[in-house]
């Protein structure tokens, strides 16, 4: 009786030691799934923010790369899993912009996942090269109205990319058509830009900064919500004539399925706010061109609602679809 209650008094203690955690076990990693593949900025955000994330919790984080529909078989391997906080889910643009352009996909991130909290945005840009003449979006804008239909063309890493939603944003906004050229995936279009086979680009600052840092290209807007310490004198889409404050950040964050115990969550927000206000990941991701963005849950739902509002506006101007 009495080695029952030592052993009794010992689990007991040990869970004293994570308050907050719920149900999620403490011996074991939490898997943070990522739903594109190792070396991109997706997955470097969730390497330095997870490895702090761990030291909070006191448990391995291990990063779980998912790649292939978009982001969207992570998402489902989380849902697929226990709600008891084991697995994480790193979700972005993706997440919510995927399930309108694609009726195969049931996900309605709402209902489906609780969110941790907001890490980081990603700035877009439009970029043509050194040698274009255009040295703003409103020169660009202003030559295209009176050069006609589809005179102009944009890169972007391939079709329903947010890549493609800015291009799109601006030519639903502007009243101007450049023609899309989809790429699949990114790593080349930086090169043709340079090399002046496509007359302009969508790329994530990140990307583009080598390129900018040598000369070789131009950014012509900023899709954030405020002006890019990287980039003071180029404008942000929402200074712009005819767009009205509007943004069209890339955003990344945590979730975990639905259902989670609501101590496990916030144990998670807490440990994550904690973590991106760290100097050292701050400065990292701001060498990346990543900027720290934080929110908590009830604030990142908040974001995302008017975001998701402006992403299937376009959507539906533009009829893009991957079907």
């Amino acid at each position: 009786m009495k080695r029952r209650l030592l052993k009794l008094l010992a689990v007991l203690s040990a869970g004293a030691l994570l308050p907050g955690m719920g149900h999620a076990q403490s011996d074991k990693p939490i898997s943070l799934v990522v739903g594109y593949s190792a070396g991109g900025s997706a997955d470097f955000v969730a390497r330095v923010v997870g490895a702090e994330l761990g030291k909070r919790l006191g448990r391995t984080v291990i990063i779980e790369n998912v790649a292939g529909g978009s982001g969207m078989i992570a998402v489902q391997k989380v849902l697929n899993a226990p709600a008891d906080g084991n697995i994480i889910y790193m979700g972005g643009t993706d997440t919510v912009v995927v399930p309108m352009v694609n009726a195969r996909v049931k996900l309605d991130w709402e209902k489906d996942l609780e969110p941790v909290g907001r890490m980081t945005t990603v700035p877009m840009i439009l970029a043509v090269p050194a040698s274009s003449p255009y040295a703003t979006l409103s020169d660009l804008v202003s030559a295209l109205r009176k050069s006609g239909k589809e005179s102009f063309n944009y890169a972007t890493p391939g079709i329903a990319t947010m890549q493609h939603i800015y291009g799109s944003l601006i030519n639903k906004q502007a009243k101007v058509e450049m023609l899309h050229v989809p790429y699949r995936g990114g790593a080349q279009i930086a090169n043709d830009l340079v090399g002046g086979q496509v007359d302009s680009a969508v790329l994530v600052l990140s990307t583009a900064m080598p390129f900018l840092k040598e000369g070789k290209i131009k950014a012509l807007s900023v899709s954030d919500t405020a002006r890019v310490p990287q980039l003071p004198n180029v404008k942000r889409i929402g200074e712009e004539d005819g767009f009205n404050g509007m943004s069209l950040p890339l955003w990344q964050g945590l979730f975990v399925k639905s259902g989670t115990p609501a101590a496990t969550v916030a144990a998670y927000e807490k440990a994550l706010l904690g973590a991106i206000a760290q100097p050292e990941v701050r400065t990292k991701l701001a060498e990346a061109g990543i900027t720290v963005a934080p929110l908590n849950g009830r604030e990142l739902r908040a974001f995302v609602g008017p975001q998701a509002t402006l992403y299937r506006d376009i959507v539906k101007a533009n009829k893009i679809t991957m079907e």
